[in-house]
């Protein structure tokens, strides 16, 4: 049996990955702001790249030390989906994925990066892959918006709202036929978080309510962000 691992908020090791995560991307949209479209294409391939290699690196990795089982370890955790379609994105971006990112995947990284639970364990390069990873499905959406000039379309968050809802009837399918929890929709999870409220159901039904809040919050983030002047 795996135990999770809960990095406490404020600790050496959780300051050390929020400070960094912040400074990367903010050099990363530096970058990306000042290099020529050739150049910046050739950024953005490489950052899609080390998003979906990182992914198929923690899978073998997991194996490797057999750890992997359908339970725990399939990327369809939201931010395991999210952070595949980030690096996609990268070599295809496309507006319906911009808006999955920018609504839900962002708010949900960073959920993830302020009360990090690493579910095979603290392992060096599972710790480096959780913050990459978590960053990039924040870092993406922003650098296509601040960077490319991808804006949210009218009503995108009531979409999403309801691409969210199926996909939860997907998710939830898969963990009754499997004895699964992905996006903990049957067990909470261990960290301590104000986004989880009592115990099961409950506590979906406090995801629900303050997923649609975030949803809502970063839509009208994304619609207020202005054109750069180039």
């Amino acid at each position: 049996m795996i135990t999770p691992v809960v990095i406490e908020p404020l600790s050496l090791l959780w300051c050390i990955g929020i400070g960094v995560s912040i400074a990367i991307s903010f050099l990363i949209l530096q970058i990306g702001i000042r290099i020529p479209p050739d150049t910046r294409r050739l950024l953005m391939i490489g950052m899609g790249i080390i998003m979906i290699s990182i992914e198929i690196a923690q899978q073998l990795y997991i194996y490797h030390l057999g750890l992997w089982n359908i339970q725990r370890s399939m990327p369809i955790h939201l931010c395991g989906i999210a952070g595949i379609l980030a690096g996609i994105m990268m070599f295809k971006p496309n507006q319906d994925g911009f808006e999955f990112l920018a609504l839900i995947g962002s708010p949900g990284a960073l959920h993830a990066l302020l009360t990090p639970q690493l579910n095979h364990g603290d392992l060096t390069f599972l710790v480096l892959k959780y913050y990459i990873g978590h960053t990039g499905i924040i870092l993406i959406p922003l650098f296509l918006a601040i960077v490319q000039g991808y804006r949210v379309r009218n009503y995108s968050w009531l979409r999403v709202v309801l691409f969210c809802q199926l996909l939860i009837i997907f998710i939830g399918s898969f963990n009754y036929f499997t004895g699964s929890n992905y996006m903990y929709l049957l067990e909470r999870p261990s960290v301590t978080s104000p986004m989880i409220i009592g115990n099961w159901p409950w506590y979906i039904l406090g995801f629900e309510i303050l997923g649609i809040v975030h949803i809502v919050g970063f839509y009208f983030g994304y619609r207020s962000m202005k054109p750069l002047p180039y």
